[in-house]
């Protein structure tokens, strides 16, 4: 009995001590990015401002986007194939170089979509307008699940890029409780940034929403899996 619960122990000190260090890599490449976020929040100037904001544009499809596809990339793998927890940095290279070509596409195509309802929302006075600004937040969370489902779908499986874009869109409302209880969970996720001191949540952030998103996604794919099958035989 007690070897037992000691190697229950053991287990989730190793399995929170890889996602300790997944999402340390994860922010590693992700540097650059959150040196752009913080001048972004604390410019000195606005011509320091404006670089960053710049900045955070371009590097939003070309550094942001393939950290977080090698991230949900190690995630799927331990939930899918329970593979052991070792040879992260290895793995997550390997798959933020195989990766790359379709994560800056998606950024580019996600990005835009967000830059275009960005742009339309700041034309509207929320003020006057209350339930077209709810509108807007409601496409913003559409667009952020969709994303997340696209990410999970292309590190899943090899469909081509259209393909996995029109099922990730699909899936949001094909599966609404899997969708809502995602939402929740990082809701959760943001409030304990906004709680807890961001530096010590952010080493935490990115493991804990991928493997929540991960395994939404996982549930979903499962469950279709399960009504498929009566129909097949």
């Amino acid at each position: 009995m007690g070897n037992e619960r000691w190697y229950r122990w053991y287990g989730a000190s190793q399995a929170i001590a890889s996602m300790l260090l997944l999402n340390g890599y994860w922010l590693l490449f992700n540097l650059p990015v959150l040196l752009l976020a913080l001048g972004l929040i604390f410019p000195s100037s606005p011509r320091q401002f404006l670089f960053s904001l710049v900045g955070l544009i371009i590097s939003f499809p070309s550094i942001l986007l393939p950290a977080t596809f090698a991230l949900f990339g190690v995630m799927r793998r331990w939930l899918y194939y329970q593979e052991p927890r070792q040879a992260i940095g290895g793995t997550f290279w390997r798959l933020y170089r195989e990766n790359y070509r379709r994560s800056f596409a998606a950024g580019l195509f996600f990005g835009s979509l967000a830059l275009l309802l960005l742009g339309s929302y700041r034309q509207i006075d929320s003020f006057q307008l209350p339930l077209l600004a709810v509108g807007y937040l409601f496409l913003s969370i559409i667009l952020l699940v969709w994303l997340l489902y696209f990410i999970c779908d292309s590190v899943h499986l090899a469909a081509p890029m259209r393909l996995a874009l029109i099922k990730s869109f699909f899936i949001i409302f094909w599966a609404p409780l899997q969708t809502l209880m995602l939402l929740g969970l990082l809701s959760g996720l943001a409030l304990l940034l906004v709680l807890i001191n961001p530096l010590l949540a952010g080493l935490i952030v990115g493991g804990l929403g991928s493997q929540c998103a991960c395994y939404s996604y996982l549930r979903i794919i499962q469950k279709a899996q399960a009504k498929a099958a009566p129909a097949d035989e």
